[in-house]
């Protein structure tokens, strides 16, 4: 008996310990020229063991539960020992309920550059919350709050924001780092890892996390039972998103949100009665003006 119990508290323990990330992980140093390969390979490992192995929230997951979502760090310039600099990209989706389909909810790409890190072969990757460990640690992590941060926000309206805080402290704590990713002044780009930041956790966006939330959760979820009822609320979605265009025109947020699901959006529409197609196109064309062309395809395809 006393055996049967001890069986039971350690599968218990294992499972109250499931991670959040199910992250496939690459590296591409095909730009750098070295006959030290094996540090890649084990960079490789290392981040997957970081990404994959560390308990990011207090819930618990279980293991179908897992968030799936993939890395890709491009590696421009090495030194043959220690210092690294390229270009990471980061990507997760979620299934859509009563589907065997699934959804991209997160696809973002850094500029080239402004991943710079350091890292020795075999060394552990560590981070720590309350102090900078180094710029790959807190990248990583950065990452890892935002995935977890959206995968919720398409679940729950604002589920997302105890990770979004997250981030705050991660950039803040960053602010030692010589990279311009974490930095308020230092890039005219306001799409790094400080702005991102800062965007997520701003109550002026907080139609953001509501577009999240009824893209997914009141539009695509219900699209196997109604499909018109789920586009209805794919359509309120994009209105959120237009509401905060009207206020922050240059956001990154509303840029991601399409770079990750323009061509999905476009799907959707496509098979839409014409007068729905017509709405979301208006819309589109407003926030997204770089891509109009594409959205009258989509309206063009119907006619």
């Amino acid at each position: 008996m006393k055996k049967i119990i001890v069986i039971i508290a350690v599968l218990l323990s294992i499972s109250l310990k499931a991670q959040e990330l199910r992250c496939r992980v690459q590296i591409n140093y095909s730009q750098v020229k070295t006959t030290n390969v094996q540090i890649f390979k084990d960079l490789q490992k290392a981040v997957s063991d970081f990404m994959n192995q560390t308990r990011w929230t207090n819930y618990v997951f279980a293991p179908e539960e897992r968030i799936d979502c993939s890395i890709l760090i491009i590696v421009q310039q090495f030194n043959g020992t220690d210092y690294f600099k390229g270009t990471i990209q980061v990507s997760s989706n979620r299934p859509v309920f009563n589907s065997s389909y699934t959804t991209p909810v997160l696809n973002i790409r850094e500029h080239d550059g402004w991943f710079e890190f350091r890292y020795y072969e075999n060394q552990p990757i560590e981070f720590n919350e309350r102090s900078f460990t180094g710029d790959l640690a807190y990248t990583l992590a950065f990452y890892a709050y935002l995935i977890i941060g959206f995968d919720f926000d398409t679940f729950k309206q604002n589920g997302g924001a105890p990770f979004f805080e997250k981030l705050r402290t991660i950039v803040a704590n960053a602010q030692g780092s010589p990279s311009n990713a974490w930095k308020a002044m230092g890039t005219n780009k306001y799409d790094n890892r400080y702005y991102i930041a800062k965007d997520l956790n701003d109550d002026a966006y907080e139609p953001f996390h509501k577009a999240l939330y009824e893209y997914h959760r009141l539009g695509l979820d219900l699209m196997a039972d109604d499909v018109a009822r789920g586009r209805q609320g794919v359509l309120q979605a994009l209105r959120d998103l237009q509401a905060l265009y009207a206020k922050k025109p240059q956001s990154f947020l509303i840029r991601m949100f399409l770079d990750t699901k323009r061509q999905e959006i476009m799907n959707i529409f496509s098979e839409a009665p014409l007068p729905e197609a017509q709405q979301a196109a208006i819309i589109l064309k407003r926030i997204d003006p770089y891509n109009s062309s594409k959205y009258d395809k989509m309206i063009n395809r119907m006619q």
